[in-house]
């Protein structure tokens, strides 16, 4: 395969104007067979982030898209000072230009990029497929893999003093407002007396939890019985010990099994499953 691009190839800031997002819309629903990536989809994505907008570059071809490789800005806290992160999001190259080496070239000069407005570190969550291009070819560190555990019922306490010198991403209230307005989501809160839950139903049956946190309130709202899953990793609370029949789904039944990796772009954090906090609010595959 060829690793060095042909010359006919040049390289831009993602364009996040109208006539832009409908061009990449037209790419990513390509590249990926998907029906997710309106142009209302990526313009609440890389627009309307209140972190901040979209970081990232395009691979042009004969006034085409060929590539592209897109970071949105995380709200973060590392041993309780905040730091300047980012979402490694969408990574896609057209088929007709697969083994250009435009992957790395992209996210290379997205780095630098990142460097240059002040970024900390970068976080990412891949699968089996993408994992080993993130670690051998642009330097990402492994953290671990996800857990998906499973419940019937919601945790009764919260251990927020074990966060205390790890890495959070916490949501102020106007990025959970935008987090929550996804155009191809469904969300809803629930508090479960002193428990919060932001979630989205899979089905009738099922849900997938995407935050628990605490709350000042007293108040138990309805929520209809299902089966919760949830997937992260935290040392907060327990799925084994706080959750009813809760357990951790094994390796085997995973269909796609995720693992959280990370980049220091202006910093040296070193991270392990014991100092992070990460849940699907952080990420949901968007």
């Amino acid at each position: 395969m060829k690793e060095a691009p042909n010359n006919n190839y040049s390289f831009e800031a993602i364009d996040t104007s109208e006539s832009g997002l409908k061009a990449l819309s037209k790419f990513l629903s390509n590249t990926f067979k998907s029906s997710k990536f309106t142009s209302d989809y990526l313009d609440w994505m890389y627009n309307q982030n209140p972190v901040g907008g979209v970081v990232g570059f395009n691979a042009i071809f004969e006034n085409k898209l060929a590539a592209h490789y897109a970071l949105i800005p995380l709200e973060a806290n590392y041993k309780n000072q905040k730091i300047k992160a980012l979402l490694s999001l969408n990574t896609a190259t057209g088929s007709m230009h697969q083994g250009q080496g435009l992957f790395t070239i992209l996210a290379n000069k997205t780095y630098m990029k990142c460097k240059d407005l002040g970024f900390d570190i970068v976080f990412g969550v891949a699968n089996a497929n993408s994992i080993h291009g993130f670690i051998k070819k642009l330097g990402w560190n492994y953290i671990d893999q996800l857990d998906t555990c499973i419940s019937l019922t919601l945790p009764k306490k919260i251990e927020i003093e074990k966060l205390k010198h790890c890495l959070t991403l916490p949501l102020s209230n106007s990025t959970t407002k935008w987090r929550l307005s996804n155009p191809n989501c469904k969300y809803y809160k629930c508090n479960f007396g002193k428990i919060n839950i932001v979630a989205k139903d899979i089905n009738y049956f099922a849900r997938s939890i995407l935050k628990i946190s605490q709350t000042n309130s007293d108040d138990t709202n309805f929520l209809m019985p299902k089966i919760n899953f949830w997937v992260g990793i935290s040392n907060s609370y327990s799925w084994k010990k706080g959750f009813l029949n809760g357990f951790k789904i094994p390796e085997f039944l995973k269909p796609s099994p995720l693992h959280l990796i990370y980049k220091n772009l202006s910093s040296e954090i070193d991270l392990n499953r014991r100092n992070i906090h990460f849940e699907a609010i952080n990420f949901d595959a968007f």
